[in-house]
Parts: structure tokens; C-alpha cells; sequence
């Protein structure tokens, strides 16, 4: 019999159109293909997704999806929520018909091992702590995340996320902005921070993508539960020979559900773009709610493509990348698959975060509009440097984040 894995899922980790779901998508193939085991998922999909396993990659052995969690149930765990100090998001997710059918399918199943993916699904672990080896898979410390994002939380940006899709209007923005939305926010941070650390102590193996935020865990844990498994990028799919680059056309790459990517674009528009004298046009690509669009409608030097069929073809036409990020944590999906498509990557500290390219030569960092004006205008007059430093980028991301290398830390939990 083959080695079993049941990965608890917070998505459908396909189409990989997202900085999650591609992690999701390559970890499972890489514990099947790499690893050996047979991968069965207990998945949650999200608002947008279909509710069964359509689609699948053929890596992924048996999908079992949760049942839906009416309003009525949410609202009562979230209740019971605020009183008991657990996180927010963890009660949108509790119900006692989904544990009932994941013990079942572990009954039935036997995994060797359970691989839960976030904080969110955390709580899910506790019936099986002892029995059978569990895995948290929390991605990045949403703790700190939060922590960031407060510094720059004005209330005009939603807390909600991608989740915010799932929402009715009113709700949406009664809870996900403004004070309201700041306060809900903050003692979310809180209840993170508590629940990341009870959680990952109970867990025989915790994940995170940040070597940064592995080391912070483990020091407030007292011992080396957690490793790093960096996000990966698939350096094949982003090569596309012969593109022929568009003079002063530059992207940005991010789901404008998101409220780092919506404060990112904010900024680059608002700080940087009327500091770049140059013929320029961003590209802006990635799911993108109406109201966002229609912010950006008016700007002529601003083009909102939404969700592409083919997102390296796309990129590949573009001189550089521009994406300073003002809050965020873990790896950035976005850089790295830049980085894969030979584009010149303009960054600042937080999006070139947890890479280690070396900043002039393999990436472009500066922390002040002004700064990352100049770096673009450098850029736009000097399309050969471009290559250079895209070619660059993408030797470095071959060498440090192909995902065959990216799977050989999954060696660190004994997999």
C-alpha cells in the first residue's frame, strides 16, 4: 500500500491562478511525484470555485469536498469567537457536519499523514494530535501580516480579502472597513499571534515560507518545530522565446481582492507614476472587483486587463515589473514569477523580502516614490540593461526557487 496523504485544504489548489492555490497545486504534486504518496484532499473551496472535483490534476489521487457553512453557523461561531479570543477567520470555517465527515474519511482513509493548510483550518487538527502525525501548513505568520497592515489601514481597502466575494455588499463594507473594519483587525492580530502559537506547538511539524518568519516562530516556540518550504516557481512556464517587449509598457501582477495588492496599486499610481517623466503604461493584471476598476478607469496611464488567459505571454511583452508592496509577508509569488520571465523587477523591501537577489544586478530595490521613479525611468532609457538584469533574475530564480529544489525541504518534517 502506498504512503497516504490527506491534505485539509482552504481552496481548490486549481487553476493555480493565485499565490496560494500555486503553492498548494506544486506542494501536492511534489509530495506525490517526489515523495511517494497517494494525496487525497478534504478541501474548502472558496466563493468562486466549483464545490467537487472537477478539473483535478491527475497528481491528486481523490478530492473530498466540505459541506457549505450557512450564514446562521457563521454568525454563532462568530460569536462564540469573539467571546473566547480565537481568530475570526478559524470560526468562519468551524462546523461540526465538516468534522464529522473529515473523521470519517480519516476513519476510512488512514492516512499516514494530515497536512492542514493555515491557521484558519488550525482547530481541525486537535481530534487527531497523537493518532496520526499532523502537519500545519501555515504559509506566512498572518499575525505580522496584520501587524503591517494596520500601519497603513486607512479604511477605504476591505479586510476581508478574496473572502469578501463570498459576502453581501452591506456586509462587506459594515465589518471590512473603516474603524470598524481597524478594530476588527486589530484584535484579529491578536488572536492570531495566540492561535499561531498553540496551534503550531501542538502540530508535530510546522511550515512556513519565510525563513525569517520560521526563525521567528521557533525562538517564541523554545524549540525547531518549524521549517522552511519557500514558494517555488516554475521557470519553464515563464520562459516564452522570441517575445518581443512593448516600449514603456510595465506590469503589476495581484488579485485586487486582496488588500495589500489594492494598497500597492494605490501607491504606484498616486506616489510613483507622476514622478516617471517617460511615456509609460502599467498593466495591471489579476482578478479585479468593479469598484477597484472603476478607480482606475480615468487614469490613461493605467490598463486593468483582469484575469489573462495566459499570464506568462503577457508579462513577457512587458520591459520590467513594478510592484513595491506596502504591507505584506512570506514570499511574493509575483516577484518570483517575474523574476522566472527574465523581467527586471522593481521592488522595495518588503516585496523583495525573504529572496536574497542581489539588489542592482538581479533585482531593482528602492523604498521612496522618488527612488522607485528613478529606477524605472533608468529602466525605460536603458532597454539593454533590462536584459541584462532580467537575465539575471531569471538564472537566480532557476538556481534558488525551481520547485525540484523547493521540494527537497519537505525532507526537513520526514516526509
Amino acid at each position: 500500500m502506498p504512503k497516504r496523504l490527506l491534505f485539509v485544504t482552504s481552496r481548490l489548489p486549481w487553476p493555480a491562478n493565485s499565490g496560494r492555490r500555486v503553492s498548494l497545486y506544486h506542494y501536492c504534486r511534489g509530495l506525490a511525484e517526489q515523495y511517494g504518496y497517494e494525496v487525497a484532499l478534504f478541501a474548502f473551496p472558496e466563493w468562486d470555485q466549483p464545490r467537487d472535483g472537477t478539473d483535478k490534476p491527475p497528481f491528486i489521487a481523490e478530492v473530498h469536498v466540505a459541506a457549505p457553512i450557512s450564514a446562521p453557523r457563521k454568525v454563532l461561531n462568530l460569536t462564540r469567537a469573539l467571546f473566547r479570543g480565537t481568530p475570526f477567520q478559524s470560526a468562519l470555517y468551524d462546523s461540526p457536519e465538516n468534522r464529522r465527515r473529515l473523521a470519517e474519511l480519516v476513519h476510512a482513509w488512514q492516512p499516514d499523514v494530515i497536512l492542514f493548510d493555515m491557521i484558519r483550518l488550525a482547530p481541525y487538527m486537535t481530534p487527531f494530535l497523537g493518532s496520526t502525525r499532523c502537519i500545519l501548513d501555515l504559509d506566512d505568520l498572518l499575525s505580522v501580516r496584520y501587524a503591517r497592515q494596520l500601519k497603513h489601514f486607512d479604511g477605504s481597502t476591505g479586510i476581508a480579502g478574496h473572502y469578501a466575494g463570498g459576502m453581501s455588499p452591506f456586509a462587506e463594507k459594515l465589518l471590512c472597513h473603516g474603524r470598524l473594519g481597524k478594530a476588527i483587525l486589530k484584535s484579529e492580530r491578536k488572536r492570531l499571534w495566540r492561535a499561531e502559537l498553540h496551534h503550531a506547538a501542538a502540530a508535530d511539524g510546522v511550515i512556513l515560507v519565510s525563513a525569517r518568519e520560521t526563525a521567528r516562530l521557533n525562538r517564541a516556540l523554545g524549540k525547531p518545530l518549524a521549517v522552511t518550504v519557500p514558494t517555488g516557481v516554475d521557470i519553464t512556464a515563464f520562459t516564452v522565446p522570441n517575445a518581443a517587449k512593448r516600449p514603456g509598457v510595465c506590469g503589476f501582477v495581484g488579485n485586487l481582492h486582496v488588500a495589500a495588492n489594492v494598497a500597492a496599486l494605490d501607491h504606484i499610481t498616486e506616489q510613483v507614476l507622476p514622478l516617471i517623466k517617460s511615456p509609460l503604461t502599467l498593466e495591471v493584471v489579476g482578478p479585479c472587483p468593479d469598484e477597484v476598476r472603476a478607480r482606475f478607469a480615468a487614469n490613461t496611464r493605467v490598463s486593468v486587463l483582469g484575469e489573462v488567459e495566459a499570464l506568462p505571454s503577457v508579462m513577457a511583452t512587458w520591459q520590467f515589473s513594478l510592484c513595491p508592496l506596502a504591507f505584506g509577508t512570506g514570499l511574493k509569488t509575483k516577484v518570483l514569477e517575474a523574476m522566472a520571465a527574465a523581467l527586471p523587477v522593481v521592488t522595495n523591501d518588503v516585496g523583495a523580502e525573504g529572496i536574497g537577489a542581489e539588489n542592482g544586478t538581479e533585482i531593482l530595490i528602492a523604498n521612496t516614490p522618488r527612488e522607485l521613479a528613478a529606477a524605472a525611468e533608468l529602466l525605460l532609457a536603458d532597454p539593454a540593461l533590462g536584459n541584462t538584469i532580467g537575465e539575471a533574475a531569471r538564472r537566480f530564480a532557476a538556481a534558488n526557487f525551481s520547485w525540484p529544489q523547493i521540494f527537497d525541504a519537505f525532507g526537513q518534517l520526514g516526509l
